[in-house]
């Protein structure tokens, strides 16, 4: 499902403007990235949490030319699915 299909159906399901499905849904997004990014989790309880990582930096070798190159260190967001969400997917295969 892609986001356009999530804001779809929020707009008809709650019957408001696909404009303002999109502003809720976008603000959701953001909330989500910034909390995580300031607190470094955050748990909406019967879905799951969002963990801010930490990936070292590390130096790389070019298989071709042989030259190292040093990348630094960044952080990614991972998702762990809840127990409830996990046994909901898996009724349903």
């Amino acid at each position: 499902m892609r986001k356009s299909e999530i804001v779809n159906r929020l707009a008809e399901e709650y019957s408001i403007p696909v404009k303002e499905a999109k502003r809720i849904l976008e603000e959701i997004f953001f909330w989500i990235a910034q909390k995580t990014a300031e607190e470094g989790s955050v748990q909406i309880r019967g879905f799951g949490v969002f963990r801010l990582r930490r990936r070292g930096g590390r130096f790389i070798k070019n298989p071709k030319t042989g030259i190292e190159t040093y990348i630094e260190e960044r952080y990614l967001i991972g998702f762990k699915p809840s127990k409830k969400l996990l046994i909901r997917l898996n009724e349903k295969v």
